[in-house]
């Protein structure tokens, strides 16, 4: 996997000079996620989790999550010395985020529950103690649980489910980064952005909102760009962006395509669409 990662961040570096300094974030990034010790283990009751399942509810919980807090610290000190080397903005707070965790003013892994619990107000007590935003401690939190997380499903957390008809993970409830269509059918499958868990989806369907209505479905593409599109919906406003595998070749990495198409979330939110959010489900 990191291999096939690398060498497409490689090719789109050379192809688009502009997201050089991108490709080489995600160039660290990535092999940090490969190198670090793991930190996290999700302890799943497979015999619970069906009927959990059937309801419409993730596979993992917060209450599974087990966190190495010592392992967990080291990455999160290695991610934030690859923010501060590659980031060309928020130098300052991500500074004083540096600071406060050295300082061990920071709760490290009941803030990688709350994040995966989506519950922002230690989120946002904590960035104001520091003195940041709360944006950036949530984004820093959620791409290390996130490698935490796509671990786990790399070493084979996967759910036994056969038919998932909602537009978050099965695996962990995150909402999908990017979908690809493949096949000769061109059948579309969604990719987890939290853990990488992948599942199928039909295409008519908006994955935010779950319309079917085709009049109020659409999507767009961009000139001298095959292969790529963005899906969009008149009812929510929601989009999500779509690689067609059978113009731009299989097994490409769909992380890397997310960062390939930056450009499509520009054009996305300039005509008012979002990436949506997820109901909240209670257990």
């Amino acid at each position: 996997m990191l291999n096939k990662r690398l060498q497409r961040l490689n090719a789109l570096a050379a192809a688009k000079p502009a997201l050089t300094e991108v490709c080489r974030f995600y160039t660290a990034l990535y092999q940090l996620f490969a190198d670090a010790d793991p930190f996290l283990q999700a302890e799943v009751d497979l015999a619970a989790a069906g009927p959990r399942q059937q309801q419409g509810f993730p596979l993992i919980s917060s209450e599974m999550l087990r966190f190495d807090a010592a392992a967990a610290e080291k990455f999160f000190a290695q991610l934030l010395q690859i923010l501060h080397q590659h980031g060309q903005q928020g130098q300052t707070e991500l500074k004083l985020l540096q600071d406060a965790f050295e300082a061990g003013k920071l709760e490290l892994c009941p803030l990688l529950s709350a994040v995966f619990e989506r519950d922002r107000e230690p989120i946002s007590s904590t960035a104001t103690a520091v003195g940041i935003q709360p944006a950036l401690l949530e984004y820093v939190l959620a791409t290390a649980l996130g490698a935490g997380l796509q671990r786990c499903v790399e070493q084979g957390l996967k759910s036994e489910i056969q038919h998932w008809d909602h537009g978050y993970c099965p695996v962990c409830g995150g909402l999908p980064a990017i979908a690809e269509l493949s096949g000769e059918e061109g059948k579309k499958k969604l990719q987890c952005g939290q853990c990488g868990n992948s599942w199928g989806f039909h295409r008519m369907t908006c994955t935010h909102c779950g319309n079917t209505e085709h009049d109020s479905l659409g999507y767009f593409t961009t000139e001298g760009e095959p292969g790529y599109r963005v899906d969009i919906c008149r009812k929510c406003s929601g989009y999500l962006k779509v690689v067609d595998s059978r113009e731009k070749g299989a097994d490409l990495p769909l992380e890397i395509e997310d960062v390939a198409t930056l450009h499509l979330d520009l054009l996305a939110a300039r005509e008012g669409f979002s990436r949506g959010k997820k109901e909240t489900l209670d257990a």
